[in-house]
């Protein structure tokens, strides 16, 4: 199991979010626009650590886009997902 730390660690390696601290994410920041900012580009890229990492691929955008809310909701789905893939 993932704690929204360990992934906002690993959040901030994936995407070299320099200058930002896992104190200053909150669980239920959005990842993408007014949360962590990232865009188009990097759901690429955390579609694929999901894949590397957890075995997780997504069947469709809207899956991915409902997962892909918050620090917290991406949490939950790993942990979820954790066993049912690999």
């Amino acid at each position: 199991m993932i704690t929204t730390e360990q992934l906002k660690v690993a959040l901030i390696e994936l995407f070299s979010l320099e200058g930002i601290d896992v104190d200053e994410i909150a669980d239920e920041d959005h990842l993408f626009g007014d949360g962590l900012g990232l865009d188009s580009v990097d759901a690429i890229e955390l579609t694929i650590f999901l894949d590397n990492e957890y075995g997780i691929v997504f069947d469709n955008i809207a899956e991915s886009e409902a997962v892909f809310t918050s620090i917290k909701s991406l949490q939950e789905y790993i942990n979820t997902q954790e066993g049912k893939h690999a």
